[in-house]
């Protein structure tokens, strides 16, 4: 069998080849559904509805929306195969669950639908009940704790939080003043399009073990205090158990297509999985916290297997490749960053 050194590790072909393959089994909520007259949001999801059902906020909550109680409680009203607008401004300090199916839309980026979050945890996540896929959350504007302009100390907040899932839909969203935006563990094929994910505190999307077939496009991924988008990798953060009997400590065949990557304090992108292709995509003034010269657009980090950049804008940024079998081709004004020891780069 072929072996592959990374520096002083020495990883086997079949190694980087296990995450190729696997089911997505997740975790098991196994909880009791709450009770019928839906007066508290309990920890299971119940079923709620039985058939399509589009409701306007503005219809079920005429007067102030800041109860969060009474959005999840409507939510679990319309249940699966449902679908909620947010018409109205909604001051939350808790966070929300959506069901399997289920579409949580606004009425487009900037407009009057808004979720702001001022509690230290998850804004959005998704029951864990079957058939844990088929989430939409579309033309919404999503804003954390961070948002205040108060000293806030808010380490766990997260925009949306995706867990154990599969064909999940981020269209036309804004996600910004959380510590992280977006962030994803063991859920295939999440697509985000066209949408502003920028200015939270940490990372704007981070994308964690066992996350597969991820699709990054046409969007603004700018002004994280660290990096862009950051793609995790052996030795950053706990393995998961995606149903294989080996551990997962990676994921694979991510796309960032045509997104506009600018001002993102250690860096635009991160990767340090495998198969990463970058093409179409404008990275600027990004690693600005770093310090001259080190303007890095991109940092492939030691355990990114196959990293492909292709016909990427590089505008006085550079790329730092550690990675193994990268290929770069037609890229504009791009420049190869000085060399600096890992250790810089590790997310901490």
């Amino acid at each position: 069998m072929k072996h592959i050194t990374i520096k002083n590790k020495v990883r086997t072909q079949s190694h980087f080849r296990r995450i190729k393959h696997g089911l997505i089994l997740g975790l098991l909520c196994c909880q009791s559904a709450i009770a019928a007259d839906f007066k508290l949001a309990g920890p299971a999801c119940p079923a709620g509805g039985n058939g399509p059902r589009v409701v306007r906020l503005s219809d079920e909550i005429p007067g102030d929306c800041n109860d969060v109680n009474q959005v999840q409680n409507l939510i679990f009203q319309i249940g699966q195969t449902g679908t909620l607008i947010i018409d109205k401004t909604c001051h939350l300090n808790a966070g929300i669950r959506i069901p399997s199916r289920f579409t949580l839309k606004g009425t487009g980026i900037g407009s009057s639908g808004i979720l702001a979050f001022s509690h230290d945890g998850i804004a959005i996540s998704v029951c864990q009940e079957q058939p844990r896929s088929y989430v939409t959350i579309a033309d919404l504007d999503m804003y954390g704790p961070y948002s205040s302009g108060d000293r806030v100390s808010a380490p766990h907040s997260t925009g949306i939080a995706l867990a154990n899932l599969n064909i999940v839909y981020l269209n036309n969203i804004r996600v910004s003043n959380f510590f992280t935006g977006v962030s994803g563990t063991n859920s295939y094929s999440v697509f985000i399009n066209g949408s502003n994910i920028s200015t939270n505190e940490q990372d704007n999307i981070r994308i964690g073990y066992a996350s597969n077939s991820w699709r990054i496009r046409d969007g603004l991924v700018s002004q994280a205090k660290r990096w862009g988008i950051n793609v995790l990798g052996p030795g950053d953060s706990t393995p998961v158990d995606a149903g294989d009997p080996v551990l997962w400590d990676t994921s694979n065949d991510l796309l960032i297509d045509g997104v506009r990557m600018e001002s993102n304090g250690m860096g635009g992108i991160r990767t340090n999985a495998h198969s990463t292709r970058i093409i179409n995509t404008r990275l600027e003034f990004n690693g600005h916290a770093m310090g001259a010269p080190l303007f890095q657009g991109v940092l492939l980090d030691e355990s990114a297997l196959n990293a492909r950049l292709l016909t990427n804008y590089f505008s006085g940024n550079c790329i730092q490749n550690l990675g193994i079998q990268t290929e770069m081709a037609h890229n504009i004004d791009a420049l190869n960053c000085q060399p600096v020891k890992i250790d810089d780069f590790k997310p901490n």
